[in-house]
């Protein structure tokens, strides 16, 4: 990987006429390459230089909803300290004081803070990438754990962190590049009277609901090859539904696991199930939803293992495919859930809709909206002459045209 890395990089003039040293390159290279950035993004994304305020690149995804932060290490050989660790660590205690770090980085990142700021308000998720051709010293791996289990705990800024080495490297250009990866099989021990085996015209499919054992002897969950056809990777084991999910793992209710999950949907080639259905056998299997979950799951394996887990099962669904359209087809859709969060909640309480209810009775020519509600459709076919919004704590919101200046003052 490395002599392709460097080779590709010398034979293009776009990187020697646009970045000034070979780390700078590396990361460009990353971003075109694997990230799939044009060339204009990729110049605007990377903020490497003088007082980058260890940032080496930022990209805000309003497509995924995410801020990608990237820490490049370019080695020709060798191992990686735990320095390049701790400039993450830094990164992530800058990202929570934007008006510090405007004040004193340079010109490019201080062109991403208002988009960045702009998507913190958003709960766009935070994913910390270590971009390295080298392998991590013990230590380093030490630090990188230690810090993986620091951001998982703080509430306010919630974030992920990848290393993404030559292995996670090779892996990600083959999915960029749209290669096929060498083909996981993979044989799954089944109870006999926990599954459901039904044909239909376009696949052939197995529900089954197996321990969270069992989670465990997937192959490819590591380097990621196992969600080669996922649309979203994992994102670490920091995001607010993964550290739920670890707190379901590691509490009292365990046993009771499948019932607060979705479940995990996974394609294959073919499959084969034994005739006392007790095994399952997949060629050309891959998770195409539930990448968060199993690797989540793999990262609680001791507790995965222990007496008190030993009931806990989750619920997969298996689906012979054969026409590959079709595959891409169920994992787009299968991720393509909203996610319910805590101001959903809130926003149709009995508080909420009280206040919504009164307000639009005092003004029948007004609209009343929470912060992630829409309108009614009804409410749609007139466009109200003045909008509330709640998340504006009582200022009046000027979605449209105001007609009643000389009543609202707002």
């Amino acid at each position: 990987m490395l002599a392709q890395i460097q080779r590709e990089i010398a034979q293009d003039p776009y990187y020697r006429n646009n970045f000034d040293n070979d780390g700078q390159r590396f990361i460009a290279w990353y971003l075109r390459r694997v990230l799939l950035r044009d060339d204009a993004q990729t110049r605007d994304d990377i903020t490497d230089g003088p007082n980058d305020k260890e940032i080496d690149a930022v990209i805000v995804d309003e497509e995924d909803q995410r801020i990608v932060v990237i820490q490049g290490k370019f080695i020709t050989a060798g191992q990686v300290d735990g320095g390049p660790i701790q400039e993450v660590l830094t990164a992530w205690l800058r990202l929570q004081k934007l008006d510090s770090l405007q004040k004193d980085c340079n010109e490019r990142l201080k062109k991403k803070i208002e988009a960045i700021r702009t998507a913190l308000d958003e709960d766009y998720r935070v994913e910390f990438e270590l971009l390295t051709t080298g392998t991590l010293t013990q230590a380093a791996q030490a630090d990188l754990k230690a810090f993986a289990e620091q951001v998982s705990e703080f509430e306010d800024l919630s974030a992920s962190l990848h290393l993404i080495d030559t292995e996670m490297l090779t892996a990600r250009l083959a999915e960029a590049e749209n290669t096929v990866l060498p083909s996981l099989e993979h044989t799954v021990t089944l109870d006999p009277a926990k599954v459901v085996n039904t044909l239909f015209p376009s696949a052939n499919t197995i529900i089954a609901m197996l321990p969270l054992t069992e989670c465990l002897k997937f192959p490819g969950i590591t380097d990621g090859r196992l969600f080669a056809k996922n649309v979203r990777q994992s994102l670490g084991s920091n995001n607010k539904v993964n550290r739920a999910l670890k707190r379901t793992i590691h509490g009292e209710r365990v046993r009771d696991f499948m019932f607060y999950h979705n479940g995990i949907t996974a394609i294959c080639n073919s499959m084969t199930l034994s005739a006392d259905r007790t095994k399952l056998t997949l060629k050309g299997v891959s998770v195409v939803n539930g990448c968060q979950s199993l690797s989540t799951i793999y990262t609680c394996s001791e507790r995965v293992r222990a007496p008190e887990a030993k009931d806990a099962h989750i619920l997969f669904r298996f689906y012979e495919i054969k026409d590959r359209a079709f595959g891409d087809h169920i994992s787009i859709n299968t991720n393509s859930q909203s996610a319910v969060k805590q101001r959903d909640l809130r926003s149709n309480d009995r508080v909420m809709v009280g206040l919504k209810k009164a307000f639009e009775t005092r003004y029948p020519s007004g609209a009343f909206l929470t912060k992630r509600g829409e309108m009614a459709p009804e409410d749609k076919v007139k466009a109200p002459e003045f909008v509330m919004d709640a998340s504006s704590f009582g200022k009046c919101v000027m979605a449209w045209h105001c007609q009643r200046p000389n009543i609202c003052k707002r």
